[in-house]
């Protein structure tokens, strides 16, 4: 693969939305909402200069679920809108649901499932010239999990054992292809020196790494969920994972990631939103997000393939 032939992958994840919101959430006022045309333009603009070919969102799409009372009508609303722009953005468009992405006091997914046109509780395995990318399903709660988390969202992830036998199938058949994975709650802790939170997680990791440790071609796994910036290398089986957490786009700090994949590498660099008023305002809002200010090593890396 020369360079001509670069995969550009434009990467976001927790958007948040909701056009006409009562004002800012988060647990000091911290999210956005109320600035959401401003940010979310922005943010279109940017990655359209970059022309990607792929456009991934890695969940939370809207302000749905547990916490937020999102009526049931702005909700389906601003699901949709997102769905048709972001398609506009780039030739593939591809996500996985977030916790929030059901009506609020419900544990139904099916209406986001189904603009990704996903099964229920399964994602989707995409290949390309360099690698294949494996998009896993994080909201895979039993309807008992999901009966027990009412009113509110299940707000850890869980993969359902379908959804496990999937990815299974999916690495084998890769052999040694490089894959990386893309998925919502977190598989593996950060590595921010702020304490972590079960809540972060997904709640059976442990059978998605004994997966990763018996194929060995994972290369990467792209999170969300967590509103930060992160990366550590983890050993798992024979292999080095690198395990990231991609940026919020509804608080500091407000970026996305573009990565570009050949066949050797996949880059992975931090656009920042041009919105430094807005991203102070997020940062400083109660007693301060400082401890979301991402390691300087994070914003322009390389994996090796």
């Amino acid at each position: 693969m020369s360079q001509a032939d670069e995969i550009r992958i434009a990467l976001m994840t927790d958007t948040h939305a909701w056009p006409d919101a009562p004002g800012a959430f988060g647990g000091e006022g911290e999210q956005l909402q109320p600035w959401f045309e401003t940010v979310f333009g922005t943010f279109l603009a940017d990655v359209q200069s970059h022309s990607p070919e792929i456009l991934i969102h890695l969940g939370d799409f809207t302000c749905g679920g547990g916490s937020f009372d999102m009526p049931h009508a702005a909700f389906y609303a601003a699901l949709e809108r997102l769905n048709r722009e972001l398609r506009a953005v780039a030739p593939q468009f591809h996500g996985v649901p977030g916790n929030h992405d059901c009506p609020a006091g419900s544990i139904d997914y099916s209406f986001c499932e189904g603009l990704l046109g996903l099964a229920p509780r399964q994602g989707r395995t995409v290949d390309t010239d360099a690698a294949r990318l494996i998009f896993l399903h994080s909201q895979g709660h039993s309807d008992e999990q999901r009966r027990a988390a009412l009113p509110r969202d299940p707000t850890h992830g869980w993969i359902a054992d379908a959804e496990l036998e999937r990815l299974d199938r999916s690495l084998a058949e890769a052999g040694d292809r490089p894959v990386i994975v893309f998925t919502h709650q977190l598989l593996h802790p950060w590595a921010n020196p702020r304490r972590w939170r079960n809540l972060y997680a997904t709640a059976n990791s442990e059978a998605v790494l004994d997966i990763f440790a018996r194929h060995d071609n994972v290369r990467a796994v792209f999170q969300g969920h967590a509103h930060i910036l992160d990366m550590r290398k983890v050993s798992v089986g024979k292999r080095s994972i690198s395990f990231i957490v991609a940026p919020s786009l509804i608080q500091y700090p407000l970026g996305w990631l573009l990565l570009t994949l050949t066949s050797a590498s996949l880059r992975v660099q931090y656009r920042a939103l041009p919105l430094a008023e807005l991203s102070e305002q997020s940062r400083t809002a109660g007693v301060g997000s400082d401890w979301r200010t991402p390691d300087p090593a994070w914003l322009d890396f390389r994996i090796g393939l």
